[in-house]
């Protein structure tokens, strides 16, 4: 068996087992109201026309449990899980392909290694949620990027936007990553016209794969929304007691009660959900502005606090430690990792750097979870992946000997 078949496969037995023998997760309320029900209506209902299909995060997910449920039967959870199992399982195979072409042969596998038995890559395919084929959808866009830029062909470049489209209508956070596309394009060292060339052709194309999902909320609901409007997700980010569930559900409805007594929002129930969403927005404003207020180098702190939450933290506030714990064994060398590829290839590591960074601004800046910046680990691991390969080429040399030789005899067979 070849070299990426052999990833392929390890992921998706380790994915499938998890699957069979781990309990069934818990289905929170968001993914009830905001995937689950949004399948039900394109399944039983008026679909996409009816104005209460769920418009807090994007479609392609309901979407894709819809499909579920028709292929598979039922009411499409156990199909999207094993959508997600598959698709996680080509992550693992993605990740190979792109660091090979990024940096070796070793630093491939290893990094795809690691995503197969990564317990928070194995752990989001058994729920309700968009973090797996988000990220799949974000790994593709690097490898067909990559491509591209290799290769100089318009069809790639095509491609790529195309996939962060697909990605955005998964989860809206890279909406913004196409403004970053050019200083990208920039550094092919092309000329000019080929720079804005490919940058408009992405540009095009990503415009043209969530264009319709902005004309119908137009159309139906006479909004200008462009992907989602779950501006929530920035009002929890404000305070520590909205971090986490058990507080939040006590302290929103004060700060609902105590903003409408100032004259700061309207709590009518003829709101719609917009404009619902714009007074989470100004109650998020309000808290900012409160902490300056009162003490303005706590926002210092707190904000520190979010930063570092990025990397571990649960919306339930449980099992930090054992998520530390293991992300330890990531990050130790990751550090390691990061000094290495920016002394061997500095723009490629830079441009990796680039991408965990745009996940951790978005992030820190709104809600700081851990399962937030799952897409962003693939990049992650690459630098933990040549940190160790670092650490064992001098502290172990024949090891490190033998794990080349046994890739290349993968390679002959292939």
């Amino acid at each position: 068996m070849s070299g990426n078949m052999s990833i392929f496969a390890v992921a998706l037995v380790v994915r499938l087992l998890a699957f069979w023998f781990l309990p069934e997760p818990h289905l929170p309320y968001n993914a009830i109201h905001a995937y689950l029900n949004g399948a039900k209506l394109l399944l039983d209902g008026d679909g996409f026309s009816d104005p209460s299909f769920p418009i807090y995060t994007p479609p392609l997910y309901s979407l894709s449990i819809a499909v579920a449920a028709s292929v598979f039967g039922g009411d499409g959870i156990v199909g999207i899980k094993l959508i997600q199992i598959v698709a996680d399982s080509f992550t693992a195979l993605i990740i190979c392909m792109l660091f090979r072409e990024l940096f070796d042969r070793a630093t491939g596998y290893l990094s795809a290694l690691i995503w197969a038995l990564y317990p928070f890559a194995i752990y989001p395919t058994l729920y309700i949620g968009t973090e797996t084929l988000f990220t799949f959808f974000v790994a593709l866009w690097a490898l067909l990027t990559t491509r591209a830029l290799k290769e100089d062909r318009w069809e790639l470049y095509c491609a790529a936007g195309s996939v962060l489209g697909l990605a955005t209508l998964m989860r809206g956070t890279t909406q913004f990553l196409p403004l970053l596309l050019p200083f990208v394009f920039l550094t092919s060292r092309r000329s000019v016209v080929e720079w804005l060339r490919h940058s408009v052709i992405t540009l095009v194309c990503f415009v043209i794969v969530i264009l319709p999902w902005g004309i119908r909320n137009y159309l139906v609901l006479n909004e200008i929304i462009p992907i989602g409007i779950n501006n929530t997700i920035v009002l929890w980010g404000s305070s520590e007691p909205l971090w986490t569930i058990d507080t939040r559900g006590r302290e929103y409805p004060l700060l609902l009660a105590e903003a409408e007594k100032k004259g700061i929002i309207s709590t009518s129930n003829d709101l719609g959900i917009v404009e619902r969403d714009r007074n989470n927005v100004r109650l998020a404003i309000e808290n900012y502005r409160k902490r300056l207020l009162e003490s303005p180098a706590s926002i210092v702190t707190f904000m520190v606090k979010k930063f570092l939450r990025l990397w571990y933290s649960t919306e339930s506030g449980n099992n930090h430690g054992m998520s530390l714990l293991i992300n330890s064994f990531i990050y130790l060398p990751a550090g390691i990792g990061t000094i290495v590829a920016l002394r061997k290839k500095r723009s490629v590591a830079l441009a990796l750097c680039g991408i965990i960074a745009y996940f951790a601004l978005m992030h820190w800046l709104t809600l700081p979870l851990f399962r937030y910046m799952i897409p962003a680990m693939p990049y992650v691991i690459a630098f933990t992946a040549i940190g160790l390969l670092f650490f064992v080429e001098h502290r172990w040399p024949r090891i490190h000997h033998r794990f080349q030789e046994t890739l290349v005899g993968s390679d002959k067979v292939r």
